[in-house]
């Protein structure tokens, strides 16, 4: 199932649009921008019956409980060009909602050949591209003055996407501007979604006021004062005079930076020999070649990822695994160094090279995936990923481009999914414990992984899927996936198991085997973006295996049947799937360090990998060396690091 993509240079979208916002020749203000592309996409638009994709927003999956990212299929039953939405009614469930047209791409195949399918998904481009690049969330909030929006604000939106995609900027502004707006963006649909639901209770005739509603009013006043903080930061960056010198106070100059690494002893209030000890144990780690500095905190910036034989250490006695195992988890986090982030991030962190960890907890509740690996051989020792028991949308790791990950006596917990990997990826999970995940570890194919005395079990759908070019069934069946609780029964090179494994309770099955199209993903899958990529999708297939088709799903919208999709066996990961120019599949090896696909002509600017982040040691010994984030080394006692 193709859809639609195209590729235009900055003339060309600075011209497309200009011709929808300036066709008059008057001075549009910011509350007439809308009225006038719902005049140029009933010109240009089918108003009926074309069949698209749906790309489910996060926010929306997380709302509706769906593994994210979700793709369903559909057809559109009317257009509303006043509010540029469309009634969609959902194939798999024959159900239908009212979307924004900027989240469906039309399907190249039609139903109905009379339809002029190819002005609709040039329309559509043109719309999507502006209100994810162009039009920023605060634009909405902006008083109009009488002046004129495109004259003021287009061309240096326009070249402020492609600034950012063409790397003209740093590589560390790129990364800090990518951030930004993933940020404004989710905060923006968050926002949204807040007030759809206040509006709904005041519609209702509910005056009395609840713990939900103060809740969620408060929610809604944090969410407006970051989004104003994101606007005043972006409204510098677009200028190019202004982000040279936001650069150089934001972040310093190149030639500021120490040649010399330093590192910081992190220690708070305690005995001479608890600080003696601190010290020692330091100095095994820092060695006696830096110079040192002792604090009582210390905040820690990565400007760029997580690279070049890095080491992330605590000096604790913390064992997790044991831990897991002696049901004491929760007795224990307390005591733990602990890595969280303050606010919503979209990743905790991004790792694109050699890299350990050791002896740590990763809160991984604020942020949608833990830890996001690019490339690189990367060790967890003792370590302890937390996720959110009730979202359906976080991943812990997320591992692709010929990456391979070990994981020694650690603990996953609480994730949508716990171990994600992507083709060519190689994983080995020893003596560790996934558990309590809907999904425990995903892999695509051509991945592998290596169990050596591994727990995985109290996972709610399955505990390893495994998705193969070559399903072992026979060539007239139509099965696509095999379901198996044994893993000496499996028989499958991809998978190898050592030692004492365990694999159970988990719901449909420990182990289940999936016919795949060999579709790969790369990191935008992961992160918040609002422009989907070349990424593995979901096919509208049929699956008389799937227990949901028996189900029974209620009429009206999709907040009827919330949390039912992901279980229908339309909406499985199908076969045959492509996207991308003439069926091109996409692989993640293609993009560089910052290209996370894509507006369709490159980079998608709402796709962040989270390069700057700002660590704060709350509490507790440890040491940090700066200077160098590549070899950055981090020693923690009972400590928090807080990314900001």
């Amino acid at each position: 199932m193709e859809v639609y993509e195209f590729e235009k240079s900055l003339l060309t979208r600075l011209q497309e649009t200009s011709d929808v916002l300036c066709a008059r020749g008057i001075a549009l203000p910011a509350s007439e921008v809308r009225t006038e592309w719902a005049n140029y996409v009933e010109m240009a638009i089918e108003p009926t019956g074309w069949q698209a994709q749906w790309r489910i927003p996060r926010v929306m999956c997380e709302e509706l409980s769906l593994k994210y990212p979700t793709i369903v299929v559909g057809t559109v039953e009317q257009v509303l060009f006043d509010e540029l939405k469309a009634i969609f009614v959902v194939e798999a469930v024959q159900a239908d909602d009212v979307l924004a047209l900027e989240e469906l791409w039309p399907l190249k195949e039609q139903e109905n050949d009379a339809l002029n399918v190819d002005r609709t998904a040039d329309c559509l481009d043109r719309l999507r591209f502006f209100y994810q690049h162009v039009w920023m969330p605060w634009d909405n909030d902006e008083d109009d003055d009488g002046s004129d929006w495109a004259e003021k604000n287009l061309y240096d939106r326009v070249k402020f996407y492609y600034d950012v995609k063409k790397r003209v900027m740093s590589k560390r502004l790129v990364s800090h501007v990518m951030a930004l707006l993933a940020e404004a963006n989710y905060v923006q649909k968050k926002r949204e979604l807040l007030e759809m639901e206040v509006d709904e209770e005041e519609e209702n005739g509910s005056d009395d006021e609840t713990e939900p509603e103060n809740k969620r009013a408060n929610k809604l006043v944090e969410l407006h004062l970051r989004l104003n903080v994101i606007k005043n930061e972006m409204k510098i960056l677009e200028d190019p005079t202004l982000r040279d010198a936001f650069e150089k106070v934001r972040f310093g100059s190149p030639a500021e930076k120490q040649t010399n690494e330093e590192a910081s002893i992190v220690v708070h209030t305690g005995t001479m020999d608890q600080h003696i000890k601190y010290l020692q144990e330091a100095k095994s780690i820092v060695g006696n070649s830096k110079t040192v500095r002792i604090c009582d905190s210390h905040e820690i910036k990565f400007l760029e990822y997580l690279n070049g034989g890095g080491l992330l250490k605590a000096v604790s006695t913390v064992r997790f695994a044991d831990a897991c195992k002696a049901g004491q988890l929760h007795v224990i986090e307390d005591a733990a160094a602990v890595v969280c982030s303050k606010d919503d991030d979209s990743v905790l962190l991004t790792v694109d090279g050699d890299y350990c960890f050791e002896n740590v907890m990763l809160d991984c509740i604020n942020v949608r995936t833990g830890v996001l690996i690019k490339q690189g051989n990367v060790t967890f020792k003792n370590c302890f990923l937390i996720g959110d028991a009730t979202s359906s949308t976080k991943q812990g790791i997320v591992v692709f481009g010929n990456s391979k990950i070990t994981l020694q006596n650690c603990v996953l917990k609480d994730f949508s999914t716990g171990i994600y990997t992507n083709e060519n990826c190689q994983i080995c999970l020893r003596d560790s414990i996934v558990l309590e995940c809907t999904r425990g570890i995903e892999i695509l194919s051509g991945g592998n992984a290596t169990f050596h005395s591994t727990e995985i079990h109290n996972c709610k759908s399955y505990g390893v899927l495994l998705e193969v070019d070559d399903l072992n069934v026979p060539e007239d069946s139509e099965q696509t996936r095999l379901l198996c609780n044994d893993y000496n029964g499996i028989g499958r090179s991809e998978l190898s198991f050592e030692g004492s494994c365990s694999f159970r309770d988990n719901g449909k099955a420990n182990f289940v085997i999936s016919k795949s199209g060999s579709c790969k993903f790369n990191n935008s899958c992961f992160v918040e973006q609002a422009t989907p990529s070349n990424v593995s999708n979901r096919q509208v297939c049929s699956n008389g295996t799937d227990e949901a088709l028996d189900q029974s799903v209620p009429n009206g919208n999709l907040d009827d049947y919330k949390g039912q999709l992901d279980d229908v066996g339309k909406l499985l990961w199908g076969s045959n799937m492509t996207n991308g120019h003439d069926g091109k599949q996409f692989d993640s090896s293609e993009c560089d360090a910052f290209e996370s696909s894509t507006d369709n002509d490159g980079t998608d600017l709402y796709s962040t990998v989270n390069d700057k982040s700002e660590c704060t040691t709350t509490s507790g010994a440890s040491s940090c060396s700066t200077g160098n984030e590549s070899s950055a080394v981090i020693e923690i006692d009972e400590s928090v690091i807080e990314i900001d």
